[in-house]
């Protein structure tokens, strides 16, 4: 931690989004009691979105199911200007999931964040998907594994949200919005886990969208998609 923000929270301490307790020198923006306490999903919650999934040939995981505290994490996540919070919940809740799954597999991780279009990073300050990222890359590097972030994937078209949909157009909607960059993918190591990293998953649909891009480009790489959280 830097000295700038040791000395500031020792003048005017930090507290938990959920629970407002003081938090600890190494807690950013939620407690670890609050992490530990956040309900997980179960392999039956993830068995509709993996049936999906598999029909580009990639795995699915969700690490919270969207109880209403995970609910206020992932909006204040989003929409409340406090990208700390993504860079925690990566590390502490998305980094322990991968660090098995990549043991399981015996790959290493390249982690590919879900893009934003430039209006919404300039609203938000940050893409979401990306502090994700880096909280899971600091977890896993860590843990010894060869791991990278790569901006992959692009937003080509701005869309409305997809929260503004009902459940049929939002299959649709993202149809068309996201490329690869084509210099980028170069980059990719022949024998690399893809990891497609988003916050919540309702329908799944700019999720599906975008393995479907990847799998084009990558048709013998193995792909996960790994959520915060998941709409049930």
């Amino acid at each position: 931690m830097h000295v700038l923000s040791f000395l500031t929270r020792l003048v005017i301490p930090h507290h938990c989004v959920l629970c407002k307790t003081t938090l600890r020198l190494k807690e950013q923006s939620i407690c670890q009691i609050c992490v530990c306490s956040q309900a997980r999903c179960t392999k039956f919650d993830v068995l509709p979105h993996q049936r999906i999934f598999d029909t580009v040939g990639a795995s699915f995981q969700s690490v919270l199911i969207n109880t209403e505290s995970t609910s206020h994490l992932c909006k204040n996540l989003k929409y409340g200007f406090n990208y700390r919070l993504g860079i925690s919940l990566g590390k502490s809740l998305l980094g322990p999931y991968l660090q098995s799954f990549c043991e399981r597999v015996n790959k290493n991780p390249v982690l590919i964040p879900v893009p934003v279009s430039r209006k919404r990073k300039k609203m938000r300050g940050y893409n979401q998907s990306e502090k994700l990222s880096q909280g899971c890359l600091q977890f896993i590097l860590a843990q010894g594994f060869h791991a990278t972030i790569v901006n992959l994937l692009k937003k080509v078209l701005h869309k409305r949200s997809q929260v503004e949909y009902g459940t049929f157009t939002r299959w649709t909607n993202p149809t068309g919005s996201m490329e690869v960059r084509k210099k980028i993918k170069q980059r990719i190591p022949e024998n690399a886990l893809l990891v497609l990293i988003d916050d919540t998953v309702t329908t799944g649909s700019t999720l599906i969208h975008a393995s479907e891009i990847i799998r084009e480009h990558f048709p013998n790489h193995s792909i996960l998609i790994l959520a915060l959280a998941l709409e049930v």
